[in-house]
């Protein structure tokens, strides 16, 4: 190329370098071979940067994608399109900017090779020049026919000679308040104090800065408000002078909609933009708010058209019946859903959709009607989404539970597939932190990236909130675990929704057909039965256990008849004596308690207490314990019998119970019981977790009079710096020690615990002495309380005081 400009000349090379248009010279295969410093302002390219590229950079699609294609052509039929003569085309600028363009191109050939010589004229002021100027005859031509905006004629002194009713209504003021006024009282600052000047300088200069456009500029009610507001104004030439007409149009509104569309938009675009159906809002005035894209399809139209457009438009024929009934939708307090079919217009013709109408509430608060509708033109599309509407999940689109578990019988065969019962952990805290439009967007995610990610051939259905249920084909049990951790992968990546950046967590449930079942409703529950496995696996995931499902059931029985027994006083407390080992004499006793269910029958504390703390009844059954032993010894006083101290067991959950010392105290009070004839027995863990309230749980029962002892001391996690700082009065040593008495390591185990409690003050019991080779083993290690089988069992508290039963 550098050979063939030097064969033209210094002339050709100056043409290039000072044309005003940009120029730009391909050969044959599209490379740029020249690009003019013109052509580098209009693209933002350097030279550099484009020289042996294909021209085909310099353009948008589907011009760049189509340029290759349409050069070959012309090389093989020369066939010309532009070549020889001017287009407007578009180009597309570095950062990505199009613009429009007025685009010739020439064809010569130098020496057996062709080029092409395009010469780029930028259209963009002329097509905005032009854009405006439509404008302002379109604004002359409907002054009249915008009345309903606010009309404000002024002289070239800027002051008001007539202002219509819009403008009274817009602004606050009365046509005689602003008659004969400066048109600034409607403006605030600054624009109040630039004003004067300006149209002055406009007079002397004619340069325009609003006059003949429009602008979005603020106005001032009488009260003050600023508002936003559309400004236009023309100008005209009469005999009494130049007069300037300005239309003004409240924005307020239409600022308003805005951002509720924007909000809307960004709340429902996940979960409608994915369904089949037509759906929108709209206000009580029938204006729309909101649309889907499966509106615009439907309709042939853009956001831009369809926002504040009132919906009874779209309407073909009578409509006065149709608004009647949107009227009544919205006035209905019962939120009642209407159906309807009506003959709807587009831009290619009419069309029959079927309309659901309910009443709803936006993020404001305040009330919309939401239609979702299906274009019934061809019967056969209707009927398949009317299907839809009624076997689906109206939020996610996913199979309603009752529509899965009829699927599921169809899709069942003698092929091997497994059910995922997902749920999500603490997806309330979700809702209650964010709200629920936060918390629909991210189960609607929930169910796109489980659709996304998973095999096309399953069955997904949301039976709850925050449930899913998946059937998937599987060759075995690893393929499911794979599907299962796969699903978990991507539901427990973060959701970033409305600039927050938000984690969840899920588990799942497995269970495999036919191996575990034949059932296709049992294997669901199945699934399901898993999920508080799942929660403490490593990876969050359970396959169907039959033992765990059966100890789970027990679990859920003994639940529901815990709260029956506490309510018909089924549970017994039972007492066994505590003995000086030197004497044999009691010295007080334990309360026990023991349940004997007319359904469940004998049910250990083993089980029923950790089922209590878990169900939040442990304060409860607590109380229960408390109030029984306080009243019998009520009795016993009553009777004048001798009163020993009855220990009672306090679960660790109540022990930080701001109301713990309170309720024991009033009791006492209540029933004339000196507290000393009371103790409590807590468990290390208890101690081990102390925090403030259960230090002041124990200095207050213990400044009362209330010893505590530490029961099953070893058992946990005993350690010689925490039991330098116990705050109790006794040790209680676990029955599981004294079984290994005969053994040395038993021995001397039992040995240092009793050294460590004398060490630090404490009294020492031993729980479980079944022979009196423990007994006497005990004596000599300086123990000199017990308790067990060998001195008595558990017995029946008014048995054992002696006390008429209730």
């Amino acid at each position: 190329m550098p050979s063939i400009l030097s064969d033209l000349g210094p002339l050709y090379q100056a043409l290039m370098d000072s044309a005003a248009d940009a120029i730009v010279v391909i050969n044959e295969k599209g490379i740029i071979l020249r690009f003019s410093k013109s052509a580098e302002a209009l693209f933002q390219r350097s030279a550099e940067e484009c020289i042996s590229q294909n021209v085909n950079i310099l353009m948008p699609e589907p011009f760049k994608h189509e340029h290759d294609s349409y050069l070959n052509n012309y090389h093989n039929t020369n066939e010309a399109k532009i070549i020889g003569s001017g287009r407007e085309v578009r180009g597309i600028k570095k950062d990505g900017t199009e613009f429009p363009m007025h685009l010739s191109v020439g064809k010569t050939t130098i020496k057996e090779n062709a080029y092409y010589i395009g010469i780029c004229h930028d259209l963009s002021e002329y097509q905005q020049a032009l854009s405006e100027k439509i404008q302002i005859e379109s604004l002359q031509n409907a002054l009249f026919d915008a009345a309903v905006n606010g009309i404000i004629t002024i002289n070239d002194k800027g002051i008001i000679i007539s202002f219509n009713r819009a403008a009274e209504t817009m602004f606050g003021y009365t046509k005689k308040e602003c008659i004969g006024q400066n048109v600034k009282m409607l403006m605030p600052s600054p624009y109040r104090n630039e004003h004067d000047s300006y149209l002055k300088n406009y007079i002397r200069t004619r340069n325009a800065q609003v006059i003949g456009s429009g602008r979005d500029i603020p106005g001032r009610r009488k009260d003050g408000h600023i508002f936003p507001m559309r400004l236009s104004i023309g100008e005209a030439k009469t005999e009494l002078g130049t007069h300037f007409i300005g239309i003004c149009h409240d924005l307020t509104d239409y600022h308003n909609a805005l951002a509720e569309l924007s909000k809307a938009e960004q709340r429902y675009k996940s979960i409608v933009e994915c369904q089949g159906q037509i759906i929108c809002r709209f206000d009580k005035e029938c204006k729309l708010t909101f649309a889907n894209q499966s509106f615009f399809n439907t309709f042939e139209c853009t956001n831009q058209e369809v926002f504040g457009l009132d919906f009874i438009n779209l309407i073909h024929g009578e409509k006065s019946s149709i608004r009647n009934i949107l009227h009544d939708i919205s006035n209905n307090q019962d939120h009642a859903q209407i159906k309807f079919k009506a003959t709807m217009r587009r831009k290619s013709g009419l069309l029959k959709v079927e309309w659901w109408f309910t009443k709803v509430s936006n993020h404001l608060g305040s009330s919309e009607i939401q239609g979702f509708g299906i274009d019934i033109s061809e019967k056969e599309e209707a009927l398949r989404e009317a299907a839809f509407l009624k076997n689906h999940d109206a939020l996610t689109g996913l199979l309603s539970a009752e529509a899965f578990f009829s699927s599921l019988k169809e899709w069942a065969s003698t092929e091997r597939f497994a059910i995922l019962y997902l749920d999500c952990n603490r997806f309330g805290m979700i809702n209650n932190r964010y709200g629920l439009n936060v918390g629909d967007q991210i189960i609607t995610e929930i169910a796109n990236r489980i659709k996304n990610n998973t095999h096309k051939n399953i069955l997904l259905s949301r039976p709850s909130s925050d449930e899913f249920i998946i059937a998937v084909f599987v060759n075995d049990a690893i393929r499911a675990n794979n599907i299962a951790e796969s699903v978990l992968e991507k539901v427990n990546k973060s959701y970033l929704i409305d600039d927050n950046e938000i984690r969840i967590s899920g588990k799942i449930g497995i269970s495999i057909y036919p191996d575990d079942t034949d059932d296709t409703d049992l294997i669901v529950l199945q699934a399901q039965s898993m999920l508080s496995k799942a929660k403490g696996s490593q990876n969050s995931i359970a396959f169907y256990d039959e033992q765990f499902n059966t100890s789970l059931q027990r679990q859920l029985d003994i639940e529901q008849r815990l709260r029956i027994a506490l309510e018909q006083e089924i549970l017994k407390v039972h007492l066994q004596p505590k003995v000086n080992l030197n004497t044999n004499e009691i010295v007080g006793y334990e309360a026990l308690l023991r349940w004997n269910d007319p359904i469940l029958g004998h049910v250990s504390p083993v089980e029923f207490i950790q089922v209590a703390e878990n169900i939040l009844l442990a304060k409860k059954v607590d109380r229960y314990v408390l109030k029984t032993v306080f009243n019998c010894l009520r009795r016993c006083l009553n009777d004048k019998k001798k009163v020993l101290p009855i220990a009672v067991n306090i679960t660790s959950s109540h022990f930080d119970d701001t109301e713990l010392a309170g309720y024991i105290f009033s009791l006492s009070d209540e029933l004339q019981v000196p507290l000393a004839y009371l103790d409590l027995e807590v468990t290390e863990g208890v101690l081990l977790e102390m925090n403030q309230q259960v230090l002041d749980n124990l200095h207050s029962l213990r400044s009362r009079g209330i010893k505590i002892s530490l029961d099953d001391f070893g058992t946990g996690y005993s350690s010689l710096s925490y039991i330098r700082k116990l705050t109790v009065d006794a040790l209680k040593i676990d029955k599981s020690f004294i079984d290994d008495l005969d053994d040395k390591v038993g021995y001397r185990l039992v040995s240092a615990v009793v050294d460590i409690a004398k060490a630090v003050n404490l009294e020492v019991i031993a729980e479980g002495i079944e022979t009196e080779e423990q007994q006497q083993t005990l004596m000599r290690l300086g123990c000199q309380l017990g308790q067990g089988y060998l001195f008595a069992k558990p017995e029946y508290i008014c048995d054992v005081l002696n006390i008429t039963k209730d």
